[in-house]
C-alpha cells in the first residue's frame, strides 16, 4: 500500500478539516438524542442537521434506529464524494502516477490480502464498547456479513429496488462503520470519546490517523480505498436505474455542514472558516456535550 503524498495528508490532517468532519458526523448521530439546549449549541453555530441520521431511543427498548428514508443516506454519500473531488484536485496538482486519483477497492479485500491486511485486535483503554466492536468487526462471521452487504449493494436488481438516500443510509450504517472499525489499528494513544469533546493541538499530528474516529480517519490512505468503494456505489444506482448526467439529489444541494461550508468541503475553503469551527467546539464543551458513539454497525440495518 503507497502511502498518499504528503500534500494530502497534510490537507487532511489540517485541524479545520479534522473538526469539520468530526462536526458533521457528529451533529448527524447525536441529534435526536439532544436536549433543546444542547441542540440550541449546534444550531447557534450552523452545525443543526436538516436530516439526521439516528432515530432517538425506541421508548421501550431504548435502542436507536437508522433513518433510512430522511434523506440522510444521501447526505452522507454527497459529504464524502466532496472530500473525494478535493482529494482529487490535489492529486492533480502533485501529478504523483502512483496516485492519479482517488481510486477505491474494486471489492473489499479477503482476510488473506496481502495489499490491506486485517490489523490485529485491541483494547481501548476506558472503551470497552469500541474495543469489542472492534474485536468484532475482525472476524471471519463479520467478513461474511461484509460480503453479503457488498453483494446486495452491487446488484442493479437489488439497487433498482432502493432509492438513493436509502442505499445511502444502508452503507453508512452497515458495511461503511464494519470497514472503518475493521481496518483500524492499534494506535499509541486514543482521542478521549465520550467525554466531552477533547480536541487538544496534539491530536492533529498528522501520525494520527486511527480509522475509528471521525477526527483522524480521513487522514488514514485506507480512508479512500473504503470510501472510493463507497462512491463508486453511486454510479452503481445510477446505471441500475439508467440514468445519466448529475446524481439527482433530492435537495440543493444535500447537508455537508453550515450553509456557508456547501460545495467546497477542501483545506482551503475550511480554513478561513477554523475559527468559527473552534468556536463551535468550544461550545460544546462548555455545554458538557458528549461525543457519539464510534462508528456504531447496525446488523438489520
Amino acid at each position: 500500500m503507497n502511502a498518499f503524498p504528503k500534500p494530502v495528508i497534510d490537507a487532511m490532517a489540517a485541524r479545520a478539516m479534522r473538526l469539520h468532519h468530526m462536526l458533521w458526523h457528529t451533529a448527524r448521530d447525536s441529534w435526536a438524542v439532544l436536549t433543546p439546549q444542547e441542540k440550541a449549541v449546534f444550531r447557534d453555530h450552523g452545525w443543526d442537521p436538516p436530516r439526521p441520521s439516528l432515530t432517538a431511543p425506541h421508548p421501550v427498548t431504548g435502542v436507536r434506529s437508522v433513518e433510512r428514508d430522511n434523506g440522510s443516506g444521501e447526505d452522507f454519500l454527497y459529504m464524502h464524494r466532496e472530500m473525494i473531488a478535493s482529494v482529487d484536485e490535489i492529486l492533480a496538482e502533485v501529478g504523483d502516477p502512483q496516485h492519479p486519483r482517488v481510486e477505491g477497492w474494486p471489492t473489499v479485500p479477503a482476510p488473506d490480502d496481502t495489499a490491506y491486511p486485517i490489523p490485529p485486535a485491541f483494547d481501548i483503554p476506558d472503551d470497552p464498547a469500541t474495543s469489542d466492536a472492534i474485536r468484532s468487526a475482525k472476524t471471519q462471521a463479520s467478513f461474511d456479513q461484509i460480503r453479503a452487504w457488498e453483494a446486495e449493494f452491487t446488484d442493479p436488481a437489488a439497487l433498482r429496488q432502493m432509492t438513493l438516500r436509502r442505499l445511502g443510509a444502508r452503507i453508512e450504517f452497515g458495511i461503511h462503520n464494519r470497514m472503518h472499525l475493521r481496518w483500524a489499528a492499534e494506535m499509541p494513544d486514543y482521542r478521549p470519546g465520550g467525554d466531552v469533546f477533547s480536541v487538544d493541538p496534539r491530536w492533529d499530528d498528522s501520525e494520527y490517523d486511527w480509522l475509528a474516529d471521525t477526527y483522524s480517519a480521513h487522514v488514514n490512505p485506507v480512508f479512500w480505498k473504503l470510501h472510493g468503494w463507497v462512491d463508486a456505489r453511486i454510479d452503481d444506482w445510477m446505471a441500475a436505474n439508467e440514468l445519466t448526467g448529475p446524481v439527482p439529489w433530492s435537495f440543493d444541494p444535500p447537508w455537508s455542514g453550515p450553509e456557508d461550508h456547501h460545495h467546497r468541503v477542501s483545506r482551503p475553503a475550511l480554513e478561513s472558516r477554523l475559527s468559527s469551527l473552534e468556536s463551535t467546539v468550544e461550545g460544546l464543551k462548555q455545554a458538557g456535550i458528549a461525543q457519539p458513539a464510534r462508528f456504531p454497525v447496525f446488523e438489520d440495518v
